[in-house]
């Protein structure tokens, strides 16, 4: 019992450890700006109690707080305290040498920048091996696709048997298609979309399930209950009725994240700007609060505009800075976004705002969006990557099972004494058509995830992906494209 516990605390303080690892650029920028505005580690912690953005750096802050408050331990020992047990090394590693500093009479604000500058380095790189970890995810997922839809087409020839023709006894073979393996394909992506969980995380939060429910399980459900009553079996359009189904139950997530994520994208390309110009206002003498109004009122911030302007004139109606970042919070869900205004309004509202730090706070914020955008820039290639699997892969498949079946009902043709009952192929197209509709609209979330870094995002890429695989349904049956008529040609 003792060594199970021992091992999920353990387990308990890697996670801990990861999650402050995401956070610690953006509390050592907190602790440098609040310290060049003329703040002590005591008041700084206090701000920072306050920050819910940095959900675990806040709690360690409260942690250190309380041995403070309740027990009456000087500031400075209780940040000796907790960079002796800490949950991450490089938190360690800055609180031992800001406390150093401080002791030593050294120069902290040199100290702090440099550490701020650092951790943002250090915060890039991180960023580019979780591309090249997610590059390898990829590349490991359609190796997995493609395998069995391989074995699957290999499986199906050899047990409708289209070279050698005949079974001993002098009937074809009708051995029973390869039903289980279809299913092998879209859980196998559902595995996936587990893998990547959490390898890429989005600045925007991800639509409510309940909500995605609400609008898509009623479509979902009346194509399950036609597919299974078998009502329109003979019209072998099973495949075109859970495609409609799964079209219609992403319409309404996808157009509710694109909208989210064009504000999002706006507000980033926007919040560097704003900062950029409230420094430069700033060194031409006028007040913080008015830096922030004349950046915020110009009109080149296209979907960010409204927010921009509303931020401008709460403040010149005397609104606290406070209430405009609650309301701020509520319009726009990108982290970046919010933790550059949040550290903004924190230095004003601490008597800050020299020149100084909100230059710096202005370079944080270029090099946060230069990060970001990088990764974006970086992950795209992985959307046509996705496209291209599902639909040469797709159509393939459907084009070499539909020459399996014709190959079937041509011996058919030539044992009608001997074999009356219809093989089983008939139906493997209709299986094969519905897994892979379903395995396409998994792809999309799949590729969502992998580009945009929410699930949410994948909405738009399943329904074009499923339209693109119906299309190919609807080409094979058509026979627009026929393998035996073109080897017969």
């Amino acid at each position: 019992m003792l060594s199970l516990k021992k091992l999920e605390q353990n387990d308990y303080e890697k996670k801990q450890g990861k999650k402050i690892e995401r956070e610690l650029p953006y509390f050592i920028t907190i602790v440098s700006l609040l310290a060049a505005s003329g703040l002590g580690p005591y008041t700084i912690l206090q701000k920072i109690k306050d920050v819910k953005l940095l959900p675990v750096i806040r709690f360690e802050s409260v942690k250190i707080l309380k041995r403070i408050d309740m027990l009456g331990v000087d500031p400075l020992v209780a940040l000796s305290q907790a960079k002796d047990k800490p949950s991450s090394r490089s938190l360690g590693e800055f609180l031992g040498g800001y406390v150093s500093a401080i002791q030593s009479g050294g120069n902290v604000i040199n100290y702090l920048k440099s550490k701020m500058s650092s951790s943002f380095e250090r915060l890039e790189n991180t960023e580019k091996q979780s591309v090249e970890k997610i590059s390898g995810i990829v590349h490991a997922w359609l190796t997995m696709q493609i395998v069995i839809l391989a074995v699957f087409i290999l499986v199906s020839a050899i047990g409708s048997n289209p070279i050698g023709g005949t079974s001993s006894g002098g009937t074809t073979g009708n051995s029973d298609p390869p039903y289980l393996l279809l299913i092998f394909s879209p859980v196998m992506s559902v595995v996936f979309l587990k893998i990547v969980q959490k390898m890429n995380y989005s600045n925007i939060t991800e639509i409510q399930v309940k909500k995605i429910l609400q609008y898509g399980l009623p479509s979902v459900t009346i194509s399950i209950v036609l597919i299974l009553s078998n009502v329109l079996s003979n019209m072998h359009i099973n495949a075109y009725i859970i495609g409609i189904s799964l079209i219609a139950a992403s319409i309404w997530p996808a157009l509710k994240f694109k909208k989210m994520y064009a504000i999002s994208l706006d507000a980033e390309d926007a919040t560097p700007q704003i900062l950029r110009d409230i420094t430069e206002a700033r060194k031409a003498g006028m007040g913080p609060e008015k830096c922030i109004i004349h950046a915020c009122k110009r009109k080149d911030f296209k979907l960010f505009n409204s927010i921009a302007n509303a931020i401008s004139n709460k403040l010149e109606w005397g609104i606290p800075l406070d209430n405009i970042f609650n309301t701020l919070q509520n319009e726009i869900k990108n982290f970046q976004v919010l933790i550059s205004f949040r550290i903004l309004f924190e230095i004003i509202t601490s008597g800050g705002g020299n020149v100084n730090t909100l230059d710096s706070l202005a370079d944080t914020s270029e090099k946060i969006h230069d990060i970001e955008k990088n990764k974006r820039e970086m992950l795209k290639p992985y959307v046509l990557v996705g496209f291209m699997l599902i639909a040469v892969t797709g159509f393939t498949t459907l084009l070499t099972i539909d020459s399996f079946v014709s190959i079937n009902e041509e011996k058919n043709l030539v044992h009608t004494a001997t074999n009356s009952q219809q093989p089983p192929q008939s139906n493997l197209m209709d299986f094969v058509s519905v897994a892979i509709v379903i395995q396409a609209w998994l792809a999309g979330l799949f590729i969502g995830k992998v580009t945009k870094g929410a699930y949410s995002g994948g909405f738009m890429f399943s329904i074009v992906l499923t339209i693109v695989t119906m299309a190919d349904i609807a080409i094979i049956q058509l026979h627009i494209v026929n393998i035996g008529s073109i080897i017969k040609s």
